[in-house]
């Protein structure tokens, strides 16, 4: 997910779900323009507000030669689902709208609800790439095709950043390949006169678990479930081997003291403001240093995932990623709703897209193409050549959903372990890890049987995928 959506939507559904005050966030939306007057409006509403210049300007376009144009809201993600569910209540939904979690149990519970309208069949999503990403329950439904994701599922935030000025003034320096052995004794020369090696968000829990989860399988785990058995992996060699790495750093001193109180934002801050050499970030890194500290992202390198010493190849697996905006099913101009969301599968729409510089856009090739700054081009290609689709249960089984949907969050969870390892809270984090895989194999089993009970056909086998090699594509044909 990408800066202006990973670091505002870390929301669960259930946390969506059960917010109140809907009718004071419906009130209180902010932003809603309307367009160039033609024969049908449009009603837009979204969560993506760094993205309105280029959709306002991509709408007022196509509004001068077509009698389409487009009323758009931005939303806050913690408003959007509170807003949405009046709306439909009392039948005054928007035309198009984006689901802020885009989580696929959520996505199923509100299509069985008929909040969705599939895409007119005049719309045309049929490139290869294009075609990769369809998949029931994230973007179709009864093999129907109902949404369609923007951005590439080829991604990660865990590329390493690194200010190329501050480990030259200490002798010290890191390549394309640096491997965590590299990292550490470039972090250790970087610590001196009040700066230091590396800064971590320690306070942002669930970045700092997907960073754990992308150094891990650096390291060779196939991520916190191995599909190959269906088991929670997050006691395995590779994750401990991860945490290991990470409390290396604060055993040299030369993690910053002050990263167990800052978010992804404020590190990223403190870190472009010279106080540590380096920074593990996703690709957005470019855009927002570009638009913050443009000066600091001169001397910027970014390293693709590191791996540790005798790891030639890492490769980091991604699940589908689910549609972007939906029709409403109260929409009345679902066609004319289809034909404006055609606009944005265009090899324009991606170039522009990736000019962003944030979460990559559906076609990576269009990079290439685009005028972005060296840096991201280089995350972007990294993912390209380490980032690979991981299967779904959910495409296999539309029931898993109500599994997923039944589960609850087991606490405290990977992010939370981590911040015990630094704060000294247990010497072996390995029976602690353990702990919360049992807990989460107790849970989904429970949820399992809940759901079973109330007539689903599922079962543990469906998280069973034996013919999944990591280091492969998943595709739609494998299921």
């Amino acid at each position: 997910m990408n800066n202006y959506s990973a670091e505002m939507a870390g929301i669960s559904r259930r946390a969506i779900l059960k917010s109140g005050a809907a009718f004071a966030a419906l009130a209180a939306v902010a932003g809603s323009r309307a367009f160039a007057q033609g024969t049908t409006t449009i009603k837009w509403w979204d969560i993506f507000q760094p993205l309105i210049p280029l959709h306002t300007k991509m709408w007022e376009d196509y509004a001068a030669d077509h009698p389409i144009s487009v009323d758009y809201t931005g939303m806050n993600p913690s408003d959007m689902m509170q807003a949405l569910q009046l709306a439909v209540r009392s039948n005054q939904a928007p035309d198009v709208f984006n689901v802020p979690s885009g989580d696929p149990a959520t996505l199923a519970s509100l299509n069985a609800a008929d909040w969705f309208a599939p895409l007119d069949d005049s719309f045309v999503f049929d490139k290869p790439y294009q075609q990769q990403t369809l998949a029931e329950g994230f973007t179709q439904f009864g093999g129907k095709l109902y949404s369609f994701p923007i951005f590439s599922f080829r991604w990660h935030s865990t590329s390493l950043w690194h200010s190329k000025p501050a480990l030259e003034a200490v002798g010290a320096s890191l390549s394309d390949t640096a491997n965590w052995d590299d990292i550490r004794a470039a972090a250790k020369a970087a610590t001196t006169d009040g700066k230091y090696g590396l800064l971590l968000p320690l306070q942002f829990t669930a970045r700092i678990a997907d960073h754990l989860t992308d150094l891990a399988m650096a390291a060779g785990a196939p991520g916190r479930i191995d599909w190959r058995t269906g088991e929670y992996a997050l006691a395995s060699d590779e994750f401990v081997a991860a945490l290991d790495f990470w409390l290396s750093f604060q055993k040299d001193g030369s993690l910053h003291p002050a990263s167990a109180s800052l978010d992804a934002r404020q590190g990223r801050s403190r870190w472009a403001a010279g106080e540590a050499a380096m920074f593990f970030d996703g690709p957005w890194n470019s855009g927002v240093l570009t638009n913050n500290f443009a000066d600091f992202l001169e001397g910027v390198e970014v390293t693709p995932l590191p791996t540790p010493a005798g790891v030639d190849k890492a490769y980091a697996q991604r699940p589908p990623i689910p549609g972007t905006f939906f029709i409403s099913s109260q929409s009345e101009h679902a066609k004319e709703a289809s034909e404006v969301m055609q606009l944005m599968t265009t090899e324009e729409y991606y170039v522009a897209l990736a000019e962003r510089m944030d979460q990559p856009p559906l076609d990576l090739d269009a990079v290439a193409k685009a005028n972005v700054h060296p840096t991201y081009r280089k995350a972007v290609a990294g993912f390209a050549d380490s980032v690979r689709l991981a299967p779904d249960p959910l495409i296999r089984n539309p029931d898993v959903a109500k599994v997923y949907a039944e589960m609850r969050d087991i606490t405290p969870g990977l992010g939370e372990i981590i911040q015990g390892a630094f704060s000294g809270s247990f010497d072996d984090p390995r029976p602690i890890l353990q702990d919360l895989a049992d807990q989460m194999t107790a849970e989904r089993d429970r949820a399992i049987k809940v759901a079973t009970d109330n007539g689903a056909k599922v079962s543990v086998d469906d998280w069973v995928f034996d013919n999944w090699t990591p280091g492969t594509d998943y595709t739609s044909d494998m299921y």
